[in-house]
């Protein structure tokens, strides 16, 4: 069953563009109407109230959608209402002194909607190098992973052989486990890319998360992972192939930060509506200025343990976004620096798969000899 994931909206208003399209002018209008109607109920008021905030308003929806050019014009149109609207609810004052503080006022004016417009500016520019950005990792990415496969593929199978020396045989393990870190960090960057861009989709099928966990663990290095599951299934709605993104991230994650020789517990089960898989490490720890930015993108912790660690940071990252996608989250945890960390994923639990016509029956029969 092919469902749509849970992404991020495209895009929000503040980012609608309406330059170019042919309203500018019409909205501009529609911009002066609103310093107009805002100057008909300041005129209608006592001099005691100010209205010279409310003119800020139209200002800056000027400056943020329609641009520097109609939002001077907007600046300029709502001082000079201002200026007639303090000389016609302060006739005692000498228009001099009205036409000074409404100048002021129009310095103001005149400025935010500059300022206002030079941000969004420079918005659309920061948006536009990390598009860029993003799309030269892509494409390094493409090129990394290939170049990684034909290395791995070139290396031939002498590991075994007895013409190897011990240095030699390193070597070529050494190389075989590099190529595989560089094919590891290409996928990353390219599951980052579709999983923020939305360019995919949820292929959620049932599965029992004991099992699934339990398969992952012996692929992954079945001497060092001990894995504790309830011995009842724990259904979830998943992609299967996202959902083993994300684990193997965990478990390679605990294995790589934890000392030789040392136990990763791996833990599945359920709680409060959630299926939950916990890996449990004896590694480096974490402080609590670690935590906020552990799943961001980029988040790398810089400890004395970490600095010879191959890793830009994208696999955490990677299974926020998978957790998030199936409305699930993820999450970490540590006494501090130097005693082990534990990372969560929690994901909704799912009714259990009907039960077969044989099971039905078997049921039924223990139920009638248990009576």
């Amino acid at each position: 069953m092919t469902l749509p994931a849970r992404t991020r909206p495209a895009g929000r208003v503040s980012d609608v563009d309406l330059r170019g399209r042919g309203l500018v002018v019409p909205l501009t209008g529609v911009a002066a109407l609103g310093v107009a109607a805002i100057w008909l109920v300041d005129i209608s008021t006592g001099p005691e109230y100010g209205f010279a905030v409310f003119y800020l308003l139209p200002i800056g929806l000027a400056s943020w959608w329609l641009g520097r050019y109609p939002a001077m014009f907007i600046s300029l149109f709502a001082t000079v209402a201002w200026i007639w609207a303090d000389f016609i609810a302060r006739s005692s004052v000498p228009f001099t002194a009205s036409l000074w503080n409404g100048l002021t006022r129009g310095a103001i004016f005149l400025t935010l909607g500059l300022l206002l417009d030079q941000v969004r500016r420079e918005r659309i520019a920061l948006r536009s190098v990390d598009a860029h950005r993003e799309e030269s990792l892509a494409l390094i990415a493409h090129t990394l992973r290939r170049s990684a496969s034909e290395i791995e593929a070139a290396i031939p199978d002498l590991t075994n052989g007895t013409a190897l020396s011990a240095a030699e045989r390193h070597g070529v393990l050494e190389l075989r486990r590099q190529s595989r870190n560089f094919h590891r960090f290409a996928e990353d960057v390219l599951e980052v890319g579709q999983l923020e861009a939305g360019r995919f989709r949820l292929n959620r099928g049932r599965l029992d998360l004991s099992e699934f966990t339990a398969e992952l663990v012996k692929e992954t290095d079945r001497g060092r992972l001990q894995l504790v599951a309830e011995s009842d299934p724990v259904w979830v709605e998943a992609d299967a192939s996202l959902l083993r993104t994300a684990i193997e991230h965990l478990l390679n994650n605990a294995l790589r930060f934890s000392p030789e020789g040392s136990t990763v517990h791996v833990s599945v089960g359920a709680r409060g509506g959630f299926a939950r898989v916990v890996v449990k490490d004896q590694g480096i720890g974490l402080a609590r200025s670690h935590l906020a930015g552990l799943f961001k993108k980029y988040g790398r912790v810089e400890t004395q343990g970490t600095r010879d660690k191959i890793g830009v940071g994208l696999g955490l990252y990677v299974v926020r976004l998978v957790a998030e996608a199936h409305g699930g989250s993820a999450s970490a945890g540590s006494v501090g620096l130097g005693l082990g960390s534990t990372f969560t994923l929690d994901l909704p639990l799912a009714a259990p798969p009907p039960a077969s016509r044989d099971e039905r029956m078997l049921q039924e029969a223990e139920r009638r000899a248990a009576s």
